[in-house]
C-alpha cells in the first residue's frame, strides 16, 4: 500500500505529466480537472465489506438464468476481472485462479456453488447473480444494462451467508445509447463488462465513489 505521506508528490507528479501528454491526445481539460481533483486528495471511502482481507477467496458470477448460455462467456469473464481487481487492491487476499472456477462451471450446477469453495480450499465464497446482462437498447443502439446481487459465504462457518447486497441496475451509458454502427458488439462488451466488475469489486476495498461519475463519455471512446 501507497505511504500517505506520499500522496502530494505522487499527484503532483500525475498532473504535471497529464498537463505535458494532454496536447498530444486531445483531452486537456478532462486531465486538467481530473489532475485538480486528485491534488485536493480525491475522496476516498472505506470498503462496504471488509470480510475478504486476510482470506482465500473464490469468485463465481452466475449468468441470467434465462440466458444462461448466451451470457455465460461474459459471467466468466466478470469473475476473472473481479478476481484480478481485488487482488490488486484488497490486503493479504488469496484469490483462486479464475481458471479453476472455470474447470468447476463446466462440469457441476450453477446451484453447488458452495461446493466450489470446499474444493478449492476458500474460506471465502464471494457470488455474483445476474439477474438481467442486456448490450442492447431497440435494435441499432448499444445500452447496457445489467441487475446483480451479490452474497459473500464464511466457508469455515458452515457457509454462512455474511454480507449480501443488492446491487440493483447498472446501465451504460446511463443517460443514452450508443449507434451500433460506432463500433463492434464485441469491443462494446469488454467496455460494459470493464464497468460491471469495477463497480462490483469496490465493495469490498476503499474507492472514490465519484469515479463513475464521466463513465458517458467513456462509452464513446
Amino acid at each position: 500500500m501507497m505511504d500517505r505521506s506520499y500522496r502530494p508528490h505522487f499527484w503532483s507528479l500525475a498532473l504535471l505529466l497529464s498537463l505535458l501528454v494532454a496536447p498530444s491526445i486531445g483531452c486537456l481539460p478532462t486531465l486538467f480537472a481530473t489532475g485538480i481533483y486528485l491534488w485536493q486528495g480525491g475522496n476516498v471511502v472505506p470498503a462496504e465489506c471488509e470480510a475478504l482481507e486476510g482470506q482465500r477467496v473464490v469468485v463465481i458470477c452466475r449468468p441470467p438464468s434465462s440466458h444462461e448460455y448466451r451470457h455465460a462467456g461474459a459471467a466468466r469473464t466478470i469473475g476473472k476481472r473481479i478476481s484480478k481487481m481485488l487482488e490488486a487492491n484488497v490486503e493479504d487476499i488469496d484469490v483462486v485462479s479464475p481458471q479453476e472456477v472455470d474447470n468447476w462451471v463446466d462440469e457441476q450446477d450453477w446451484d453447488n456453488f458452495k461446493d466450489l469453495g470446499h474444493s478449492v480450499k476458500a474460506t471465502r465464497v464471494v457470488y455474483i447473480e445476474l439477474d438481467e446482462f442486456s448490450l442492447y437498447k431497440g435494435s441499432t443502439l448499444y445500452q447496457g444494462d445489467a441487475d446483480v446481487k451479490l452474497s459473500v459465504y464464511d466457508m469455515t462457518d458452515r457457509d454462512r451467508l455474511i454480507w449480501e447486497r443488492n446491487v440493483g441496475q447498472i446501465l451504460f451509458p446511463r443517460n443514452s445509447g450508443i449507434p451500433a454502427a460506432d463500433k463492434s458488439i464485441q469491443v462494446f462488451q469488454r467496455q460494459f463488462v470493464e464497468i460491471v466488475s469495477g463497480q462490483i469489486a469496490r465493495f469490498f476495498y476503499e474507492h472514490d465513489p465519484n469515479a463513475t461519475f464521466a463513465l458517458d463519455a467513456v462509452a464513446n471512446k
